[in-house]
């Protein structure tokens, strides 16, 4: 698979967020509190319509966007390894994820 692609850390720095996808995982990372936030789920769905599988701070600078690519790859080798889903049973996990935010 190919290398996972970050921006660079001016990017952050300026306050932008980023999202992107690798494989059947989805990722986004956005500056906040003075550090980042990345936030992995598994697809094939947009963040709105889906559960987030584990959500890690790392620092706002070089050293916290150089963690963030291994932190990355072991999310995606671990949906990687999961059976892959039928459409109808993508469907039922965002049906699914739509209830439990319409009763928040």
């Amino acid at each position: 698979m190919a290398e996972l692609f970050l921006p660079v850390l001016s990017h952050f720095e300026n306050g932008n967020p980023w999202s992107a996808s690798a494989g059947r995982m989805r990722y986004r990372i956005r500056p906040e509190d003075g550090g980042l936030t990345a936030q992995v789920w598994e697809g094939p769905w947009a963040y709105e319509f889906s559960d987030v599988e584990e959500t890690r701070a790392f620092p706002l600078s070089q050293e916290g966007l150089d963690q963030l690519p291994s932190w990355l790859e072991q999310w995606r080798q671990t949906i990687e390894a999961r059976p892959r889903r039928t459409l109808a049973e993508d469907i039922a996990r965002r049906d699914a994820h739509a209830a439990r935010e319409a009763q928040d």
